[in-house]
């Protein structure tokens, strides 16, 4: 157990210090241009890892996210282990936990976080995993006009979108963030961009 909780720790830290690394410099570019670039990409799929960090539970996972139109798919796995499958399209969810159980809602957030704990703003996060802050209280770019930092308050909870690196791609789209609320922070590293 002593060893297990040592590795966890030796990933997260891995992880963490991974994301803390200095933006790297991408071109610049015209913040309209770009906008309107993000806006287009509807479909892509996002590979990675994210260490979820809160007072109730520290764990690091890998993640794969498929978006098409209106629709999207995340798969959470731990050690080659689905943690979590859902599907979701508009007002119809679907989650299968890791016994192939399955459930149904019509809202991805409150069912992820009722039967894992997890909090996160999925319908926000299709947009913002791409570096689109829709619907965000507030947004700041930075020196090569993409997003640096973003806000929104969602059901009384302000949760902020970090944006440390870019990949240098057209358009460019972000590889490593930080999305905090309170006292929770989710460490996020995507390896692979497949974007049409």
């Amino acid at each position: 157990m002593r060893l297990r909780n040592l590795a966890f720790v030796a990933i997260t830290f891995a992880l963490l210090s991974g994301c803390a690394q200095t933006p790297k410099n991408t071109a610049k570019v015209d913040w309209d241009t770009h906008q309107a670039q993000l806006k287009r990409l509807t479909d892509y799929q996002a590979k990675g890892v994210f260490g979820y960090l809160s007072p109730e539970q520290r764990i690091s996972l890998t993640f794969n996210w498929k978006n098409h139109n209106d629709e999207y798919q995340l798969i959470l796995t731990k050690m080659y282990k689905t943690v979590l499958n859902l599907n979701a399209e508009p007002g119809n969810v679907t989650l299968i936990d890791p016994d192939g159980k399955t459930y149904h809602g019509n809202d991805a957030a409150q069912l992820v976080k009722q039967l894992t704990g997890i909090e996160l703003p999925l319908s926000q996060m299709r947009d913002w995993l791409i570096g689109l802050p829709t619907s965000a209280d507030t947004y700041q770019l930075n020196k090569n006009d993409q997003v640096a930092y973003l806000a929104k308050e969602i059901d009384g909870q302000v949760w902020e979108m970090h944006y440390n690196t870019y990949n240098d791609q057209s358009p460019a789209l972000p590889t490593q963030m930080v999305l905090n609320q309170g006292k929770l922070k989710i460490k996020i590293k995507i390896s692979n961009w497949l974007a049409n």
